[in-house]
């Protein structure tokens, strides 16, 4: 026993004196960076659902429609569930593995029981009937080890899903808003074509009367063909905002996607910018709530324990292998008391002879566990950079539509007043309509700046990984 002990003590020394030292890169802690700026504490942050601080029932719908049939969701919830079967395969390994066997041959024998030359001898039947059991002795954690590096890459799937979900969803958010924006356009435009189409005929009579010169026809009929020309745009962009919603909803809710969004609970008119709470500054730690930051975290930590299990290749493995059963001649004494064999067999396996693709498998692994970490430094900096870069432009389109909503209510006061004077006949009709004509193209510009401004609100929340609700 103390030989035995010894000798186990040994060969593990041997094993451990062969392991080459891996140098980790350093990781960043999000809380290493700064912004420089006081967070705003009565702002909530929530990555679920993130789409229900709208409070559209229309956007609710379609998000669900995605969710329900999107292709890439659909696959990437087949991956879940495969690695979720992957982890009971790597779990399955931990215990006894029992396998049955049974075995029937006919041979013939010689006088001395030897095989004789053919069509000789006397012929036998040997039958067989047992279990036989393996055991890995995990004295290192190397079945562990593959285990729980499993569960975290399990983790890293469900993660990108997350991720895959996350960037979906924000699309289908994008598109609803741009066909709310075309249906604004579409109404500003009809009534620029009116409007124009009044002011064509109103220069047609002054230059029948004298009172008017043909640049003045010429100029309105060219803004009147602008005018088509952008339905006929709006009208195209209309059925492509359409197309790419059924694609990104599998083509399974196209009829129901056309009620909604041309029925009479269309919310085209929805005002966007009270919406979503913007945030004086974003704190750092908040990098950490993105799907993509948490994945390369699962990635780092499955492959510390695959590094673990590698460098378990050093070290002596030992294993047992067990077997009993009955064997006899006919099928008759196979079942009998003394018919029944058994053994069990310790094995030992020695790594010194495959030292050199051992040590080069470690360091490979400790190669992709650097690449890893660089990984998610690099998704560190890039988020960070990129939110507070969203954050700068949600801002500044912030402050571009405050100035468009001044300008449009300036050019609304204007236009009643030259109502008031066109009543008392001091300005003519003529003039009028030019005013008005204006005053649409003030209303079209603060239209578009308000779709711009909710695009860029849905570009901050995608780069935060979801969205800040004002806390009650």
């Amino acid at each position: 026993m103390k030989k035995f002990f010894f000798t186990f003590i040994f060969l593990a020394f041997i094993g451990c004196s062969t392991i080459p030292k891996i140098k980790t890169e350093n990781i960043i802690e999000p809380n290493s960076i700064q912004t420089n700026i006081p967070n705003n504490r009565t702002l909530i942050f929530s990555c679920k659902e993130w789409w229900k601080i709208y409070k559209d029932p229309i956007l609710d719908k379609l998000v669900n429609f995605a969710l329900e049939e999107n292709e890439d969701l659909k696959i990437a919830k087949l991956n879940i569930s495969k690695s979720d079967e992957a982890i009971k395969l790597a779990d399955s390994t931990l215990g006894v593995s029992i396998d049955s066997s049974s075995n029937l041959k006919r041979e013939r024998l010689g006088k001395n029981g030897m095989t004789p030359p053919p069509f000789g001898g006397k012929i036998i039947t040997i039958g067989s009937l047992g279990l036989q059991g393996d055991y890995n002795i995990d004295i290192f954690s190397k079945l562990h080890s593959l285990a729980e590096e499993q569960k975290y890459r399990c983790e890293a799937i469900k993660l990108n899903s997350d991720w895959i979900e996350l960037n979906i969803t924000n699309r289908v958010a994008k598109l609803y808003f741009y066909w709310n924006y075309l249906q604004q356009e579409k109404k500003i435009l009809l009534s620029q074509k009116d409007i124009l189409s009044e002011i064509v005929s109103f220069n047609k009579k002054n230059v029948q009367i004298g009172n008017g010169i043909n640049s003045d026809i010429w100029q309105s009929e060219n803004e009147l063909r602008n005018i088509n020309s952008a339905l006929k745009d709006n009208r195209l962009n209309i059925q492509l905002t359409l197309n790419n919603l059924n694609i990104l909803t599998g083509n399974k809710h196209n009829k129901e996607i056309a009620e909604l969004l041309n029925g009479k609970y269309s919310m085209a008119d929805i005002i966007l910018k009270e919406k979503v709470a913007i945030p004086s500054t974003i704190s750092s730690d908040i990098i950490i709530n993105r799907p993509d930051i948490k994945y390369y975290i699962m990635l780092i930590k499955g492959q510390e324990k695959h590094l673990e299990s590698e460098k378990t290749n050093f070290y002596p493995q030992f294993s047992l292998t067990g077997q009993i059963g009955f064997e006899g001649i006919t099928m008759d004494k196979i079942l009998r008391r003394d018919s029944l064999l058994g053994f069990i067999s310790p094995s030992i396996y020695l790594p010194i002879f495959h030292s050199g693709a051992i040590t080069s498998k470690y360091k490979m692994a400790g190669d992709d566990l650097n690449i890893f970490i660089e990984e998610y430094n690099n998704a560190i900096i890039t988020a960070l950079n990129n939110i507070e870069s969203e954050l700068y432009k949600t801002k500044i389109s912030c402050e571009n539509l405050k100035t468009s909503d001044i300008n449009l209510s300036v050019q609304t006061q204007i236009l009643k007043e030259n109502r008031e004077r066109l009543t008392i006949g001091s300005i003519s009709k003529l003039d009028y309509l030019l005013k008005e004509l204006d005053w649409n193209n003030y209303k079209l510009s603060n239209k578009k700046e308000l779709f711009n401004f909710s695009t860029q609100q849905l570009t901050l929340l995608n780069s935060l990984g979801g969205a800040y609700k004002i806390e009650k």
